[in-house]
């Protein structure tokens, strides 16, 4: 496995609940916590 320590993150987009399209970049120059859960049911 590649250290990525201090690299850039890779672009990416992600959809919200509410259907929004959210990508890293609209973040840039921001703190941004995702948060990933796997969904039961």
């Amino acid at each position: 496995m590649t250290d990525l320590t201090g690299k850039p993150a890779v672009p990416f987009a992600l959809t919200d609940s509410g259907g929004s399209l959210h990508r890293l970049e609209d973040y840039r120059g921001r703190w941004l916590l995702l948060v990933f859960h796997r969904h039961l049911g």
